[in-house]
């Protein structure tokens, strides 16, 4: 399996987010998210969720294991916080949103 892109992890990121903060969970329920998460990779599982507490978690590139977010509940509300971003990775790279073509002569 493939390790998730850039725009995969900010899909989980944000389901897992938008999903705990309306459910209002009183606490981390790492099944729950791992099936959020699993659900915003259309059913695969690049992403490992993982209890760090009893109100809060962190998701994992399953397979190598690096940190790519926290998930903790803080007064109330719920933070999903990135941790890994697109620059630190191998399998994202930067790239110009266009090339610049030499100007005919």
């Amino acid at each position: 399996m493939s390790p998730p892109t850039d725009v995969e992890i900010s899909r989980a990121l944000n389901a897992l987010s938008m999903t705990f903060g309306e459910q209002r969970l009183e606490s981390f329920d790492a099944a729950r998210a791992q099936a959020i998460v699993s659900a915003a990779l259309a059913g695969e599982h690049k992403l490992e969720a993982l209890a760090t507490g009893a109100a809060s978690g962190e998701l994992r590139i399953r397979g190598d294991g690096r940190l790519v977010a926290t998930v903790e509940l803080r007064d109330g509300r719920w933070a999903v916080e990135r941790r890994l971003r697109a620059g630190e990775s191998g399998w994202a790279r930067r790239q110009a949103a266009h090339r610049q073509q030499k100007p005919p002569d």
